[in-house]
């Protein structure tokens, strides 16, 4: 298998219009769902009103907050090196200083609390605000997306738009000490949570 960096593993995602029957899904015009491989991973999208079972409901719309990085945590924030003007290359990271294969350069941000994660019940995520600082800009952040911005501003120069997805475009330690995707690192944190919950109900 061919290895892909983290921005063409993302290029693309086909939304395929389903509706529901008493059978189950099908495409939009009655066909049946395309073939898939097996272990395909994808979403579906609902409006919260579609769920018939009220409980079911409330428990993919609550919210919950769950460990996700610990503070003092350095982030590499990924830069696009086509947007980078003239401006000083002081704090940019070499993609394999960190061992990464990305087209990204890098800067680092270092969490001044823990990072939690806002998790909804159908396993939406979103970063919880968390104080960082930005050492190449001597500059503090409210938040890894207000830092991705700040960055952004400061080296990506050529860009008309200065907001991005921060858990595609930067990366962090794992427990091993391997730098991953924000996107990967969340995906084990859901699947933790939801371990030990199971867990927990089995008791």
């Amino acid at each position: 298998m061919i290895k892909e960096t983290n921005s063409e593993r993302y290029k693309k995602h086909l939304r395929i219009g389903v509706r529901a029957e008493e059978s189950g899904f099908v495409l939009l015009d009655g066909q049946p769902l395309p073939q898939l491989h097996p272990g395909s991973v994808g979403e579906i999208v609902f409006a919260p009103e579609c769920f018939v079972n009220q409980k079911i409901r409330m428990g993919l719309t609550d919210e919950k907050h769950i460990p996700f990085l610990k503070r003092g945590s350095s982030i590499m924030m990924g830069v696009s090196p086509g947007v980078i003007g003239n401006t000083p290359q002081k704090g940019l990271i070499r993609p394999d200083l960190i061992r990464v294969l990305s087209e990204y350069m890098f800067v680092e941000v270092r969490l001044d609390a823990d990072q939690l994660l806002q998790v909804r019940g159908d396993q939406v995520a979103k970063l919880a605000p968390c104080p960082c600082s930005i050492p190449a800009l001597d500059g503090k952040a409210d938040s890894l997306n207000h830092a991705f911005t700040m960055i952004s501003e400061a080296y990506e120069t050529l860009r008309r738009s200065h907001t991005g997805n921060v858990f595609k475009q930067a990366y962090a330690e794992d427990d091993s000490g391997r730098w991953e995707s924000l996107d990967d690192l969340r995906l084990r944190a859901i699947q933790k949570m939801l371990l030990g919950t199971k867990g927990q109900l089995e008791l």
